[in-house]
């Protein structure tokens, strides 16, 4: 694959062969040097179509693709090829031009190449390329790794004669009228040394001095190791757009003696290539040594230079970059480098990368992407990508571009960026599942590409929205059996903590607890919306000692209740394992209950009954024919519940100026919608997204009518649920799994978006939260974050953000307070600017946010 891509290489060359003499290289001035590429110019993501009209490569791979104009030119390991649409195959052995417009074979371009080609990139005057690879000839002419080509037909630019390079050339940039050369060598020709780069005359091929670091040292494997062991030397360069920096990855640990693990970024100008104060240990780690000995694999700049990704293989190892994409930012400086965002596979290698202006494309044979905890298989926040995805750049979110590939095969070795769309190259013959018959080349154009989700974010003065109310508590006693105080979530009675270091006096002494267990994955939709998922998180249960579990729960004399019991079968435990009885008031209500039986493993239930009581509730679960009896939380609940406050459901609007000034307030008619039930949401780009239940939802809003509702959940894909992948266990699909964000939902207190992430705050936590964000396709990260700072969020009862404001609504008072928001950290003291006691505004509410 070349890299840099057409898009930074092209005009390069332009600039190049205006400085570069016939037969030898002149001074470049460092502007010269620095001259600006042209950017792809794309409005939207690709289209997910792929063109039809390109030709079918037949075996092999492509690896590597250019665009020449009219002559599109691609290299690899294939050896035959046809024309779009027709059944006549052509002898092309590892390089071959083709039509644009028409996919039809070029029999003008049809150089004979008796080794792989790795890397094809302009020439230093137009209509001419260079190609780098494992060759040895061209057209039967000695070339050892690197030659110069007429596009025109084909043919050696003789007056380039580069060096003879004893190892593959792997990868080529053009920049001040050098041609940059990289690769597993150690020799230019026999009597220079040169390790893994160089850089030879544009015009001529002869060795400079420009470029002569030298890489050393097998990143993984050491001497006398088992682990798996490749060339040492550079595998990839990427030139930033301006020709000012040049990144070169591969397996190496060390550059001209200093570490540089796999990773070296050299400054450029118009008479030297230095090695850039910028280094990182994120890719110091290894990735399964038995397999691969470096795992980087390919390195693109942004447009505007401002960012590099890098993509790796590897295999799943917690805590490193292997088998991810990894932004960067170019203009940080100094050691101990951090990436911006970092895009998990789970397990899945990815070998590809360009970037447009709008999105960054990865390929590979990856199935998901945002899957940090996977391991070859769809952890939580997985979303289906198979083979390509686009990703947002502000936070490595995969947008709603899916067109996918299927069968995978060894994955898609090249991406490259043109004016015109987007070429995929790799090893086989479809693009989507196994719909469009698009043999080793594809091509997506940027026409008809649909344009991504706005992420406009509305400032004050504006109109602030609040949607629903609280509700009056029905809760009459609420108790987290084995676990910690959980606030609760619809701004009622708290679950009350019930550690084993300090129980909760209810219950009779002396019993077990267990807390500390994950997310339960599943939680039937009886057990309601307001149900924080933590209850299931521990446990409380009897023993040897003390059997039985009993509650005595105090509550008036004639109450009609319901009690609520909540079990989770947490132990992976077989049917009949444990089995115990349930009585209230002293009558049997269960008998040899078994949650396994009724519910299976790790999947949170409720069992409900009504009780009059007669001045305290006795709830005792008793041992029965198996095991001890367990309990997983308790709620009683009056009933009939109390009459409603009748605002819970009303939407209403205000201007504001986000300091004193507040406008009349106005009722909308948008009731029909039980609003109460909402657990915080914002507006971007002129969608509401909010939470309802378990379900984050999306839905236009331009501020006085709301489109249909859908659920904003990119982890679910009809197209690809079903299919399945050809790996992994047997029977798995590419089905994602929805994030750990589901689980929060009904503690959501207050949410907003700034900047590829969305902010919130649960009830009762101090911290206010962030995940990555993108409206596009609406996945929201799989990680959970901390915003940072000081000040505690707990009594939040909606959030929302304006130009480095952060306004936070109190849920116990309704006041309205401002306080600094800089760089994502709330910053200094709150000051409280409306409330009902200042100029008679109620501010709290379960969606607030500034909207159209």
């Amino acid at each position: 694959m070349p890299s840099p891509k057409p898009v930074g290489s092209r005009p390069l060359a332009l600039v190049c062969a205006a400085v570069v003499a016939a037969g030898a290289l002149v001074a470049v001035s460092p502007t010269a040097a620095l001259a600006a590429a042209a950017p792809p110019g794309h409005p939207t993501p690709v289209s997910a179509v792929p063109k039809a009209e390109t030709p079918s490569v037949r075996n092999g791979q492509v690896d590597t693709i250019y665009d020449a104009g009219e002559t599109i030119i691609a290299g690899g390991t294939f050896t035959t090829v046809r024309s779009t649409g027709t059944a006549v195959d052509k002898p092309r052995s590892y390089l071959f031009g083709f039509d644009e417009a028409t996919g039809a074979v070029s029999d003008a371009f049809a150089p004979v190449v008796d080794g792989a080609v790795t890397a094809v990139i302009a020439g230093p005057t137009p209509g001419t390329v260079f190609i780098g690879g494992r060759f040895n000839t061209v057209n039967g002419v000695n070339r050892r790794k690197v030659a110069l080509l007429n596009v025109a037909d084909g043919s050696l630019v003789t007056s380039f004669t580069g060096p003879a390079f004893n190892g593959a050339v792997q990868d080529l940039a053009l920049a001040a009228g050098h041609l940059l050369v990289g690769g597993n060598f150690t020799t230019a020709d026999p009597s220079n040394a040169r390790g893994g780069l160089a850089s030879v005359n544009a015009t001529t091929g002869a060795l400079t001095g420009y470029l002569t670091a030298t890489v050393t040292e097998n990143h993984n494997w050491t001497p006398g190791s088992t682990n798996a062991r490749a060339p040492v030397g550079v595998d990839k360069l990427a030139l930033a757009p301006d020709g000012s920096r040049l990144i070169a990855i591969g397996n190496f640990k060390k550059v001209n003696g200093a570490v540089h693990d796999q990773v070296v970024i050299f400054e450029l100008d118009g008479s030297t290539a230095a090695i850039a104060n910028w280094d990182t240990e994120r890719y110091r780690a290894p990735c399964f040594p038995p397999s691969w000995d470096s795992y980087v694999r390919d390195v693109a700049f942004s447009p505007d230079g401002s960012y590099f990704v890098i993509v790796t293989t590897g295999g799943k190892a917690t805590g490193t970059l292997c088998d991810a994409a990894a932004r960067w930012e170019t203009a940080a400086t100094g050691t101990g480098l951090q990436p911006t965002w970092i895009a998990d596979t789970g397990g899945d290698t990815l070998l590809s990368v360009a970037i447009s202006e709008q999105v960054v494309y990865i390929g590979g044979h990856q199935r998901w992407v945002n899957n940090p905890a996977g391991t070859n298989s769809a952890a939580a926040g997985a979303i289906a990508r198979p083979s390509l995805a686009a990703l947002d750049p502000r936070n490595g979110l995969p947008t709603a571009w899916n067109p996918g590939r299927h069968p995978r095969g060894i994955g898609v070795s090249d991406l490259t960026v043109t004016p015109a769309g987007l070429w995929v190259g790799s090893d086989q013959e479809y693009i989507g599942n196994q719909e469009y018959k698009r043999d080793r080349i594809a091509f997506f154009p940027v026409a008809g590409g649909a344009p991504l989700h706005s992420t406009a974010t509305p400032a004050l003065p504006r109109n602030v929205h609040t949607f629903g109310a609280n509700k009056p508590a029905a809760a009459l006693y609420r108790i987290n059996a084995g676990g910690e105080l959980i606030q609760a979530a619809d701004g009622a009675l708290n679950w009350r903590g019930d550690l084993q270091a300090t129980p909760d006096t209810s219950h009779n002494a002396g019993t077990g607890s267990i807390a500390g267990r994950t997310w339960v994955p599943a939680v039937d939709a009886s057990a309601g919306q307001h149900l924080p998922r933590e209850v299931f998180n521990s446990e409380r249960h009897g023993n040897s000692i003390v059997p039985n579990l009993l509650f005595d729960v105090p509550v008036a004399r004639g109450t009609t209740v319901q009690v609520r019991l909540f079990f989770a079968s947490r132990c992976t435990c077989a049917v009949g394992f444990r089995k115990f009885h349930v009585n209230i008031d002293g009558v049997r209500k269960l008998t040899d209950f078994d949650v396994t039986a009724a519910a299976g493993n790790d999947k949170g239930i409720v069992r409900v009954f009504s009780v009059t009581s007669d001045g305290v509730l006795d709830i005792d679960l008793l041992k029965g024919s198996a095991w001890f009896p367990f309990l997983n939380a308790i709620e009683v609940v009056r009933t009939p519940a109390p009459t409603a406050v009748g605002t819970e459901d009303k939407t209403y609007r205000r201007s504001y100026d986000g300091a004193g000034t507040v406008g009349p307030r106005t009722e909308l008619p948008l009731t029909a919608y039980n609003w109460s039930a909402a657990r915080g949401g914002f507006w971007v780009g002129g969608t509401l997204f909010y939470n309802v239940g378990t379900v984050f939802r999306r839905r236009t809003f331009d501020g006085s009518t709301l489109g249909a509702v859908t659920a904003a959940e990119p982890y679910r894909d009809p197209k690809w649920d079903t299919v399945i992948t050809d790996v992994g266990p047997p029977g798995q699909t590419f089905a994602g799994a929805l994030p750990d964000f589901w689980y929060e939902i009904p503690q959501v207190t207050g949410m907003f978006y700034s900047d590829g992430r969305v902010y919130y705050t649960m009830a009762g936590h101090t911290a206010l939260y962030w995940r990555a964000f993108t409206p596009d396709s609406g996945a929201i990260g799989a990680q959970r974050f901390t915003a940072g700072g000081t000040v505690s969020f707990a009594d939040s009862g909606g959030v929302f953000v304006s130009e480095g404001n952060l306004y936070l609504a109190s849920r116990s008072t309704g006041n309205l307070s401002r306080l600094g928001f800089t760089d994502g950290v709330p910053t200094g003291t709150p000051t409280v600017v409306s409330g009902p006691g200042i100029n008679g505004q109620d501010w709290r509410a379960k969606v607030i946010f500034v909207g159209p």
